[in-house]
């Protein structure tokens, strides 16, 4: 059986998987970033310990295309502020998505993801892992359906001793797990509530669990807000909160949470009380999209309305033999676009508000680069966003 270790630093690879996961890929397709900030981690309920705090840099690209395949790579150094807290660690996570979709509403996916993490204080450790497997996911205007079965492998080592000049015993786990989970979420791609559920099978024992979540996104960026109840083979957690990630600019953008992580059946990482932790980026290289203005690039209001707008899309697909406009004021439904020598085009009624919307070619997911406020929907595929305020500024 695995060694199950209430260690502050293997904790803090649950929050660090956890602040660099936060809802939603990045805005942009691609992107390199400079990433810094801190978090702490606190001990498990029931156990007496200190709060440990991190200051952390690191490194993170990504590259995903209009329909949500893509991949991204991180690497993460921390270093907590007190040495005999629990000294430093290094980790680093490589993840891959290929996505077919095959229908605006139904898309399948292949999810794979490497991970590593070593710390050499208080006590050498380190682990690698490596975890994947298919997805089903159905979106309508008002209903969204995520299966997912996942499988992993890895090891483990650490070295434990009573002193510094003592003899040390060194422990080696083999680390796997397979299961499956899913959720139901009721609500618009902006704001829905999700009923999640997930089992899983390790060397240790079963793990089970059942939560629920909120999710709030918008052209100021996503917010995720949830709880869940753990059955794990040593205790039952209640785990959840807060993560978030936020543009600020073009540049600049922010990830965090603030919480107490969830326990990871693959790594054996504990859940932590009193986490938090907040990830400031600098984009080197790539970056959001912001268009910004009602009418930039692909959309213009040509008539307003108390109520309702006239709205022109336009795109520029010679190449295309057909073209559609699809979004949440057609409650998904694709809206034929008509081709008049230099581009596509159509004109709808829109109603005052906020609204998410991306195009058709082919049957193929697109948004363009010059579309106002492109921001991801939970399936990490891109989606401009449209404002209609109810008359001319």
């Amino acid at each position: 059986m695995a060694t199950r270790l209430r260690t502050p630093w293997l904790s803090g690879l649950a929050l660090g998987l956890v602040v660099s996961g936060s809802p939603g890929h990045a805005a942009a397709q691609s992107e390199l970033a400079l990433e810094f900030g801190g978090s702490q981690i606190g001990p498990p309920v029931g156990v007496e310990g200190e709060i440990v705090r991190y200051l952390m840099a690191g490194l993170r690209g990504s590259t995903y295309a209009d329909n949500g395949s893509g991949g991204s790579a991180s690497v993460l150094f921390g270093r907590t502020l007190d040495d005999a807290a629990g000294g430093s660690f290094l980790s680093g996570v490589l993840e891959a998505s290929l996505v077919d979709r095959w229908t605006p509403s139904v898309r399948g996916a292949l999810d794979a993801r490497l991970l590593g993490y070593g710390a050499r204080t208080p006590y050498p450790y380190h682990s690698i892992a490596a975890e994947g497997g298919p997805s089903l996911h159905v979106r309508t205007a008002r209903l969204g359906v995520d299966m997912e079965a996942v499988g992993g492998i890895g090891t483990s080592q650490i070295e434990l001793f009573l002193d510094e000049d003592g003899p040390r015993r060194t422990f080696q786990n083999d680390l796997w797990r397979y299961g499956a989970r899913g959720e139901v979420a009721v609500g618009p791609v902006t704001s829905n509530l999700g009923v999640t559920g997930g089992w899983h099978r390790t060397p240790a024992g079963d793990y089970a669990n059942v939560g629920g979540r909120f999710v709030v996104a918008g052209a100021w960026g996503v917010a995720e807000l949830r709880i869940d109840r753990w059955t794990t083979p040593t205790a039952t957690e209640t785990t959840g909160g807060l993560a978030l990630a936020v543009p600020l600019g073009a540049l600049w953008s922010l990830r965090g949470f603030f919480g107490r992580t969830d326990p990871d059946p693959l790594t054996l990482a504990q859940p932590g009380s009193r986490s938090g932790g907040v990830l400031v980026a600098w984009s080197v290289a790539g970056g959001a999209s912001h268009a910004g203005s009602r009418d930039a690039g692909v959309v213009r209001v040509v008539e307003y309305g108390e109520a309702s707008s006239r709205v022109r899309l336009t795109l520029d697909a010679p190449e295309a033999a057909a073209v559609a406009v699809t979004g949440d004021f057609t409650l998904w439904e694709p809206v034929a676009m008509t081709w008049d020598g230099e581009g596509w085009s159509v004109e709808l009624a829109v109603n005052a508000g906020t609204h998410h919307f991306g195009f058709l070619i082919d049957d193929e997911w697109h948004v363009p680069d010059d579309a106002p406020d492109v921001v991801p929907d939970e399936w990490g595929r891109l989606n401009a966003t449209l404002v209609i305020e109810g008359g001319p500024s």
